[in-house]
């Protein structure tokens, strides 16, 4: 297998200074579009890329019942591209939340954890509403674990080892899995994800259909990846990413990217029962609060 090692072209701070700005062709001296494995200066792993890995039925399938899933949101922080601000809401008050100024079509399937907008773990709306249409998925799913576990085995094992951790009701089955982001003709800013196991890697499909060529690019070693359908894109994550913009051939043209991956805070996670009962807890608790009981 091709190996390359790749170089540091920016510094930490010229990289830091990308976050929430776009990128583009002018960001890649290195384009990989062939069979390669990429590494850090230091000799830890950047990226994996396999070409045609993936088979054309099992993504067309995943493509056709996913699509679904990427709605307008505005809750895509730096990688949208947006200023994160407080919405004053209809009362007059602040949001306890912060939202993004632009929305993009993503979404979400498989299992979540707790967060501000939802006190408790949970199968996400659309794999709920959508279930046989999510198990329809599910061969992409596998097809990529099983590329996760052949091309990175020490990030895998560790990733399947807190899967197996995790009750039942919060993994992907069969997979080291409890998530998946599904993001529609979205070009995301410099960023770096959040929220999944730091000792996993990023595993990454996208479905294309009459779009030109779309670069997901590491700026600070300017490297970028021909990512086009079919194909299996296995990568840090945690380093400065971004891709370039999305230009349609057609007007129905359309990318339907998949990133795979463990959010760290399923392991919290209790059994559904006891999950309802800690939502009952939390509730009492506040009214009595309100009523000054307690």
């Amino acid at each position: 297998m091709k190996k390359i090692i790749a170089d540091y072209k920016l510094s930490a701070r010229q990289t830091n200074n990308l976050v929430g700005k776009f990128v583009d062709d002018s960001h890649i001296d290195t384009l990989i579009e062939d069979d390669v494995d990429v590494y850090k200066p230091d000799g830890r792993p950047l990226l994996f890329f396999r070409k045609n890995y993936i088979k054309s039925h099992i993504l067309k399938e995943a493509y056709e019942n996913m699509i679904g899933a990427a709605k307008s949101t505005d809750q895509r922080s730096s990688a949208s591209g947006g200023e994160r601000i407080y919405k004053i809401l209809k009362d007059g008050t602040k949001s306890r939340t912060m939202s993004s100024t632009v929305s993009v079509n993503s979404g979400i399937a498989g299992f979540f954890d707790r967060n501000a907008h939802y006190d408790f773990c949970r199968t996400t709306s659309f794999t709920k509403r959508n279930l046989a249409k999510f198990q329809k998925a599910l061969p992409l799913f596998k097809a990529v674990n099983e590329g996760f576990k052949t091309f990175v085995p020490h990030a895998y094992k560790l990733q399947k080892e807190m899967a197996e951790a995790t009750h039942p009701n919060y993994v992907i089955e069969d997979t080291a899995f409890t998530t998946i982001t599904i993001n529609k003709n979205y070009r995301a800013a410099v960023h770096t994800d959040a929220g999944d196991f730091e000792k996993g890697f990023g595993n990454l499909v996208a479905y294309m259909k009459d779009i030109e060529p779309v670069y997901l690019i590491f700026p600070r070693y300017k490297v970028g990846v021909n990512l086009t359908k079919n194909d299996l894109l296995l990568a840090d994550v945690h380093e400065h990413h971004g891709n370039n913009e999305i230009i349609k051939k057609k007007k129905s043209g359309v990318r339907l990217s998949f990133v795979m991956y463990y959010r760290k805070n399923m392991i919290k996670c209790l059994k559904p029962s006891e999950e309802l009962k800690r939502i009952q807890t939390n509730k009492r608790i506040i009214a009595q609060k309100y009523l000054g009981v307690i």
